[in-house]
């Protein structure tokens, strides 16, 4: 579709289902995904639940009409386990960039595994010539989800806002997490940090779920 063809209010489709169009801009135009329980959802705006942003390119991968992604739909499994995927990203997630991957095939649920420690390379037994980007989509390093620094200083400002500088200075320096941590538990924050963090990350995952097509469970 070109942006032309969007109008607010407008019903559309990609491959992850049924978008609502909320707005339109210069270049872009921003919608909500109709792919809520509970109708109260789609009240608005404001709108209780993210609204996208597509861009031209994005755009390109939209239709007014379902059946167009009807035959792609049914290549992809119904759903995964969220426990294997959040599992997943903690794995890609306990290294740096690079050094830990995992490749979830969305037509069968199995999640191929490789390290740049140790023996772990199950993407050896992965055909690459059989790659299909509709299909097999790499696990994101919690940096890719913004739980990274700027997760702490969102829980900071919310939760002990008076240690806010404190923490910019540990952040300036090597080994911060640890000291972080030193801190939190010296004002008897440290569960409630882990609790936030827990909560934040699955919030995100979920989101990162939702927005390429993969229906999870559990």
């Amino acid at each position: 579709m070109k942006k032309d063809n969007f109008k607010i209010g407008k019903e559309f489709y990609t491959a992850t289902g049924k978008w609502l169009c909320t707005d339109i801009g210069t270049r872009v135009i921003v919608a909500i995904h109709l792919n809520q329980e509970n109708p109260i959802n789609y009240n608005g705006p404001p709108y209780s639940i993210p609204e996208n942003v597509f861009d031209e390119y994005d755009m390109e991968g939209c239709s007014l009409d379902q059946i167009d992604f009807v035959n792609e739909n049914k290549k992809i499994a119904n759903s995964s386990s969220f426990g294997d995927i959040e599992d997943a990203m903690m794995f890609v997630s306990s290294a740096g960039y690079g050094e830990n991957s995992a490749i979830l095939d969305r037509s069968t649920g199995k999640i191929y595994y490789r390290s740049a420690f140790g023996d772990l390379d199950e993407l050896d037994e992965f055909n690459e010539d059989e790659f299909d980007s509709d299909i097999h989509i790499a696990i994101p390093h919690k940096n890719d989800l913004n739980l990274g620094k700027e997760l702490v200083f969102d829980f900071v400002e919310a939760y002990v806002p008076e240690i806010y500088e404190k923490v910019e200075g540990i952040f300036r320096k090597r080994g911060a997490y640890s000291r972080y941590k030193v801190l939190l538990e010296s004002k008897s924050s440290l569960q409630q940090w882990y609790d936030y963090e827990n909560r934040r990350t699955q919030q995100a995952l979920h989101r990162w779920c939702e927005e390429n097509g993969i229906d999870v469970k559990g």
